[in-house]
Formats: C-alpha cells, sequence, structure tokens
C-alpha cells in the first residue's frame, strides 16, 4: 500500500509539467527548505553546491528525499555520482527523463 500511495502522491504533483516549469517548481522548493527567500530567484544553472547555491548536505538529503516524495524519483539511487545535482536545471531534466 505504501507504494501505491507514494504513486498516488508522485502524480499529484506537477504530472506534466515541461523542465521550465519544473525547475521554477523546484527553485520554489529550494527555498522553502533552505529557508533562503532569495533563491525564488537564483538562476538556474548556478551549481547548488559550492560557490553557486552553497547547499549544505543537510539541505540537499532534505531536497532528494522531497523530490522523491512529490515526483516519485529517488535520485541517489537512479544517479549514483549525483550529476543531476549540479543545478536546479539538471536536476529538473533529470526528473524529467526518469518520469518520461
Amino acid at each position: 500500500m505504501m507504494a501505491e500511495q507514494r504513486q498516488g502522491e508522485a502524480g499529484e504533483t506537477g504530472p506534466g509539467l515541461t523542465g521550465l516549469e519544473l525547475a521554477g517548481e523546484l527553485r520554489e522548493l529550494l527555498a522553502e527548505l533552505a529557508g533562503r527567500p532569495e533563491l525564488r530567484t537564483a538562476d538556474l544553472d548556478l551549481p547548488l553546491f559550492g560557490a553557486g547555491i552553497g547547499l549544505d548536505s543537510l539541505t540537499g538529503t532534505l531536497l532528494l528525499r522531497e523530490v522523491h516524495r512529490r515526483y516519485g524519483v529517488d535520485v541517489a539511487a537512479e544517479d549514483l555520482n549525483l550529476d543531476a545535482l549540479a543545478s536546479l536545471a539538471s536536476l529538473a531534466s533529470f526528473i524529467e527523463a526518469q518520469r518520461g
């Protein structure tokens, strides 16, 4: 039943979003999780870690958990190098490809 519930939840959040719309939704989510409202206007191609957005590991983990909950995509299990976390744009593209 848990898997069915997760699939239902994932399908409810933006099933037909384009990559750009999904990236915008992820940007809003990131701003909320990080408690940093200025991220709502962050460039979608900025690196998530390091000199770009500067996420810490805790916020990165929260982001991955929320992506799995909302979109049904387990980034850590599907992308072992976590290349999808390079930027919000790359994360949106990865989610879109996995849901495709």
